[in-house]
């Protein structure tokens, strides 16, 4: 049985194959590492066997189609193991299909060279064949030896049968066998060299095999080690955490009480400057009634006082509303009541303002449900104070053109639009206009009474009541505010049609 052994791994060593289950391993191993440049030697074999057709035009006069012919098979063959060592199947075969290409080619040649014997084109491209299957189709080295002497013992064969000059016949013999020796050396030393890298490979690969046990044991031993240290530090970890919480409450609690400082200093020079500046004019004036010199004089510094007094009534309004909403004391009383008719409150609040009438501003609205059908649900008298902060501002800040107010209902939901030809707003405003004591700027509104507070109260009124606003603007051009207010219906929602009022 060693004998036996030894003998066969002997012959194995010289028809280099394992004796045992490696030799499958190996013929895997080598296709995965040789079928990409396969491929590749291809694609380029077929393209040198296609150009060597342009000699073919040149030397070989009347066989020139039949050599045509020849080369084309052979390409067409080429190129099919190309296309086919995209498939799954090339795995399988891939060797056999080498040989018969291989084979095929240098046969093509051999019809040629024994056509045209003195010609050495075809003599030298057989040459090339025999080198192509030793080093770069990747034939294994038993394949090549017994697919090349075949081709040798048929150029003989032929020669004889064509009646070639017997020296020709001989000295290509005399060549194409050394050629081929020097292939079959080419490839058996690749071949082994293939052979002990996979030995190799195999080697490394039990190798790593016990040092990933070695390494499973580490862990394991790691794994306990740290399920100590983690047990250990665990109270450590929650006395951290707990520190880190507490930490940032404080934090927390230190930014709110320095932004409510700054609210209530910023809270404080406001309401200073804007209660000062109508109570001085309301006591300016009052003091000038005395030197009135005509009842005209008298009636303008009467009105003087009145406008003062209502910007300073409307200052406290506001005042008092922000504290009912810092003091979270402000409730949302729904009601039903009937959308059109609000509207037109509105409207006849506004189309007799001094700011519409003296400055001749064209002032519509539109109304987005029939009269007989535009009951809602929700608070009347925020909606009507958010309605007034709107269309007062576009009065304020429109000194020609127009204003418009419209709503539209979506869904359950009310959209209402403010759209005026005013002043506007710079775009770097739009983002703080409605935080408090916000402006659009200063110098474009000098001379416009504002407290810097409307637009926050009605933000802050439409938060409470699960809506929002938003502006556009364009200097110079006019602004548009609106506002989406959802769930206005208490049990049903109306038939919207395209009903409308307009009012001037």
């Amino acid at each position: 049985m060693v004998f036996w052994t030894e003998l066969t791994d002997k012959i194995n060593g010289i028809t280099l194959n394992f004796p045992d289950e490696r030799e499958k391993e190996y013929r895997e191993f080598y296709f995965e590492r040789s079928y990409k440049t396969t491929r590749f030697a291809y694609l380029i074999l077929s393209i040198i066997y296609a150009f060597f057709g342009y000699l073919d035009s040149v030397v070989a006069g009347q066989y020139f189609g039949l050599f045509i012919i020849i080369r084309s098979i052979v390409v067409i063959l080429l190129l099919f193991v190309f296309f086919y060592s995209f498939s799954k199947n090339f795995r399988h075969n891939w060797q056999t299909l080498i040989f018969i290409t291989y084979f095929a080619g240098a046969v093509g040649i051999i019809l040629m060279l024994v056509l045209l014997p003195v010609v050495v084109v075809y003599s030298s491209g057989l040459i090339l064949v025999f080198l192509a299957g030793s080093v770069l189709i990747k034939l294994r080295f038993l394949a090549f030896s017994i697919a090349s002497w075949l081709v040798i013992f048929l150029y003989i064969v032929a020669g004889i049968v064509w009646k070639v000059d017997y020296a020709i016949v001989l000295s290509n013999t005399f060549f194409f066998s050394g050629a081929i020796l020097i292939g079959m050396i080419a490839a058996y030393r690749t071949e082994v060299f293939n052979r002990d890298n996979f030995n190799l490979y195999l080697q490394i690969a039990k190798k790593n095999v016990l040092i990933e046990h070695a390494n499973r044991n580490l862990e394991d031993k790691v794994e306990q080690r740290t399920k100590l240290l983690n047990h250990s530090n665990k109270e450590l970890r929650e006395e951290v955490r707990r520190r880190a919480i507490v930490e940032k409450e404080l934090i927390a609690a230190k930014e709110r009480a320095e932004e409510s400082d700054k609210l209530k200093s910023a809270f404080l020079a406001n309401m200073s400057h804007e209660i000062r500046t109508p109570m001085n004019g309301i006591l300016g004036f009052a003091n000038l009634l005395h030197e009135a010199e005509n009842e005209e004089e008298f009636n303008e510094f009467v009105d003087a006082i009145i406008k003062s007094g209502e910007h300073l009534l409307n200052l406290i309004n506001d005042i008092i509303d922000l504290s009912k909403i810092e003091a979270g004391i402000l409730k949302i009383e729904k009601s039903n009541f009937e959308l059109n008719r609000l509207t037109r409150e509105i409207y006849d609040i506004f189309s007799v303002e001094t700011n519409v009438v003296t400055k001749n501003i064209d002032f519509s609205y539109r109304d987005g449900l029939p009269d007989n059908n535009c009951m809602i649900y929700t608070d009347r008298v925020r909606l009507k104070q958010i309605m007034i902060n709107l269309v007062n501002n576009a009065c304020k800040y429109t000194d020609r053109g127009s204003i418009e107010f419209y709503y539209k209902i979506k869904g359950s939901s009310l959209h209402f639009v403010v759209k005026d030809t005013g002043i506007g707003i710079p775009e770097e405003s739009q983002k703080v206009i409605f935080d408090r004591f916000m402006q659009a700027s200063n110098g474009r509104t000098t001379g416009r009474d504002s407290t810097g507070l409307g637009l926050s109260i009605t933000n802050t009124y439409l938060n409470l009541m699960g809506g929002n606003i938003s502006v556009k603007s364009k200097l110079d051009v006019g602004s548009e505010f609106s506002f989406t207010l959802p769930d206005i219906f208490e049990n049903h929602k109306p038939v919207t049609n395209d009903a409308s009022k307009l009012g001037k």
